[in-house]
């Protein structure tokens, strides 16, 4: 680390140095000023990989688990986590015979309105989402994010209408949010599917394939409302 430290601290006197050279000279010689200009932002790239190196050594465990176990944009379970979860939470519910409502969210033309106002806007909306989520879930419950515009809700000891309950509350959530963009202004909807287990079936992944018909069905009538099977 030493070694490095010093190197670093020639090259920019060497760079000094030759800025200074260059300075005093009548007749400004472009291809010299060009060499120097690319030796300094080469210098600078391996000092921000050097930077970073270092901020990963020394990140906290738990940072590094929470990255592993979160989507970085909402704070919800990444995709990989939520399954997970989820098949821990059917798992008690076939032991302690409870019931699981799975909710499914997607966002109303989340695609176009992120062609219409770019990136920056489209993660706002993602957020907001996140954050309506997280404000209608107990502890217990288990929330993530689906896939780039879809959100899902595993809540434990709830049935159909608890479920649907919970989905009303976060579709006007949602609804009573104004995006602001260069002075315009336009509100969100979403489109909710519930299914229940085991009222509908006793396996994960078709438990999931339930709620997104029926999160499509939902979508292909207009959107803005919950439906449930």
């Amino acid at each position: 680390m030493a070694e490095s430290k010093i190197d670093k601290n020639e090259s920019f006197k060497e760079l000094v140095a030759e800025l200074k050279a260059s300075r005093g000279q009548n007749k400004v010689d472009l291809a010299h000023q060009s060499q120097v200009l690319h030796k300094v932002r080469d210098l600078e790239q391996a000092q921000a990989a050097e930077s970073k190196k270092i901020a990963t050594a020394t990140m906290r465990g738990e940072d590094l688990e929470k990255l592993a176990l979160l989507d970085p944009l909402t704070d919800l379970y990444n995709y990989r986590t939520f399954i997970k979860e989820l098949k821990a939470e059917l798992s008690r519910a076939r032991r302690y015979q409870h019931s699981v409502a799975l909710c499914m969210i997607s966002i109303d033309n989340f695609e176009e309105m992120s062609k219409q106002y770019g990136p920056l806007t489209a993660d706002a909306i993602l957020k907001i989402i996140g954050n309506a989520v997280k404000h209608a879930v107990r502890e217990v419950d288990i929330s993530g994010r689906y896939n780039k515009h879809q959100f899902i809700i595993a809540l434990t000891n709830s049935g159909v209408s608890g479920g649907a309950i919970v989905a009303e509350r976060i579709r006007q959530r949602i609804g009573a949010q104004a995006i602001s963009y260069n002075w315009e202004s336009f509100s969100l909807t979403g489109s909710f599917g519930v299914a229940v287990y085991p009222d509908q079936t006793d396996e994960w992944d078709v438990l999931i394939a339930r709620a997104v018909d029926a999160m499509e069905h939902a979508a292909a009538r207009g959107g803005d409302r919950v439906l449930a099977i």
